[in-house]
């Protein structure tokens, strides 16, 4: 049926409609796999006789919930992402049990890209993390690099189900004594955070291309550094407050308001849920940098782009509470 190398997982979702007598359906998808989204809709109906509906909005993780699509269907679907702990408080759910993921494991052998990146691999003690959709041959990959006379180590998030899994929020997994990390998965957004948060080289090996690339730590924070330093001369601080499901930080943004505020800066709360330049520029006028409260991640999007996006750790920084060294500390 699916044409990507992917486990849909259409027996489970049978019987959970089944289970719950859903008679509307939502199904969730990240873009990568949107061209499936009507072929998987077919499928579900066919053997559900439920009535689907696809999600056209975003689905960035779990943090990313559809919630309006979730309120007009049974049970919705959640591709690709495993649930998050760590939402806790953040989270705008009110139905977090009509929502049911299905994590999309990846079909493809990982050793052979593994066998690949050993040529990379300088350090004798490699730290191995992986995306959910890798997550269950990590021990395959750490065999195959111990082969290869490394020894391959890999740590655990306490928010996350799975031994060396990352999220573009959360490394803790590479938070472990090593030389380099290698990072099995697809694009740079994962191993580039990973150099930043962690500091380390990583080596990121693609199983379904097998090529890699290399990220250097030094030079993704180089680059965090220059944002800072473009900021320090603002005065008026848009701060953002995410609107996605499991992004809101109301307490954080209201406490950096104060903290501006008690320095003598202006400071302005704003809420967003899709947070692009486009939306930035209509106040370019009024205020001199944003400081982004919701996906840590998005900073890094706007680092060629005409205005400027703080961290929260990078804004306290600029006013005094935290120095340059820790900028990073999770």
């Amino acid at each position: 049926m699916i044409k990507f190398s992917y486990n849909f997982e259409l027996e489970r979702i049978v019987e959970q409609i089944k289970a719950k007598n859903a008679k509307s359906v939502g199904i969730q998808l990240p873009e990568g796999v949107r061209p499936v989204a009507t072929e998987l809709a077919d499928a579900i109906a066919a053997k559900t006789g439920a009535e689907v509906i696809i999600s056209g909005n975003s689905c960035y993780g779990a943090c990313d919930i559809d919630d309006k699509l979730l309120r007009i269907v049974d049970i919705l679907f959640h591709f690709g992402h495993t649930e998050y702990s760590g939402l806790g408080s953040h989270s705008l759910l009110s139905e977090c049990e009509k929502v049911c993921f299905i994590e999309l494991r990846s079909e493809v052998d990982v050793k052979p890209v593994v066998k690949t990146a050993v040529t990379e691999l300088k350090g004798e003690t490699v730290c191995v993390v992986s995306t959910v959709q890798h997550i269950h041959m990590l021990k395959e990959a750490i065999s195959a690099l111990a082969q290869h006379g490394k020894n391959a180590i890999t740590g655990k998030s306490p928010m996350l189900q799975y031994a060396g899994q990352v999220l573009g929020c959360d490394f803790s997994a590479a938070k472990v004594p090593c030389d380099e990390i290698l990072f099995i998965g697809s694009g740079s957004f994962h191993p580039a955070g990973l150099a930043l948060y962690t500091g380390r080289r990583v080596v990121a090996a693609d199983p379904f291309t097998n090529q890699l690339m290399i990220f250097q730590g030094e030079e993704e924070r180089k680059k965090r550094y220059l944002a800072v330093a473009r900021a320090l001369d603002a005065t008026t601080f848009g701060i953002i407050i995410g609107m996605k499901s499991g992004q809101c930080n109301l307490r954080e943004a209201r406490r950096l308001k104060e903290n501006a505020m008690q320095r003598g800066l202006n400071a302005y709360l704003i809420a967003m849920d899709e947070i692009t330049e486009a939306r930035l520029l209509a106040y370019k006028y009024e205020v001199d940098a944003f400081v982004n409260t919701a996906c840590p991640r998005l900073t890094e999007d706007f680092i060629q782009g005409k205005m400027l996006l703080l961290s929260a750790r990078e804004f306290e920084v600029i006013i005094g509470q935290r120095n340059w060294e820790e900028m990073f500390n999770r």
